[in-house]
């Protein structure tokens, strides 16, 4: 029964992740086309948002009532904190749609040419996460995380860029302070996808990979 339960849980996950990795995707197809999907966007942030919570409680159900231990106990605890990210990551895409409705058909929307390849990167980032988890695929989950420092660094050379144009540009503050702002969340989905690969590693091998806590546990070893 138990089983069963885990493996229901593990496919509203995966409908979540579908659901979150198109609201990243609609959030920023505008800025390149014109083509704004903010209603889609909208709408699949309530199913989300359900998912979430149902996904919460039957978390906290499953641990009262059947007491998992080992995998079992580690498979619910990843789906919860997995479950968590995903939301976060939903309201990410909400806050970029809400900027690209902005910015949208603006010319100066086009001033940030590298903002483009962050996006590739992040989504990627996204979909390798979530093709990870879905297969326990260790490798994948670490080179999801290895790629985090690339979105990091393309998110300080927006910054910076961003603040060389308002200064140059002063009556385009708006708009670049909204390119600014899906920068900085294009980097928060880089890091929530990062966190979703770390989760993965603990899945599986039971080893802790946040804050380097891997390599400060080989060094007591060795």
């Amino acid at each position: 029964m138990l089983l069963q339960k885990i493996t229901d849980l593990k496919k509203k996950i995966m409908e979540m992740a579908a659901l979150v990795e198109k609201m990243v995707a609609y959030s920023f197809e505008g800025i390149e086309t014109g083509n704004i999907k903010y209603n889609e966007v909208m709408e699949y942030e309530q199913r989300v948002n359900q998912l979430e919570m149902e996904i919460e409680d039957n978390c906290i159900m499953l641990m009262a009532l059947h007491h998992p231990e080992a995998k079992d106990l580690r498979v619910i605890l990843m789906i919860y904190k997995i479950n968590n990210d995903l939301e976060r990551l939903g309201d990410q895409a909400v806050n970029i749609a809400e900027s690209v409705n902005v910015v949208a058909g603006n010319p100066h929307s086009n001033d940030i040419p590298e903002l483009n390849s962050m996006m590739d990167v992040t989504l990627k980032m996204l979909r390798q996460s979530i093709i990870a988890y879905t297969n326990e695929d260790v490798e994948n989950a670490r080179l999801v995380c290895r790629q985090d420092e690339i979105v990091d660094s393309y998110n300080r050379r927006i910054t910076n860029q961003l603040i060389i144009l308002m200064k140059d540009n002063p009556l385009q503050i708006e708009s670049y302070l909204h390119l600014l702002r899906i920068s900085k969340n294009l980097e928060r989905i880089a890091d929530l996808s990062t966190n979703i690969g770390e989760n993965t590693i603990y899945l599986v091998q039971g080893r802790v990979i946040k804050h380097h806590m891997e390599d400060n546990s080989d060094e007591k070893e060795s």
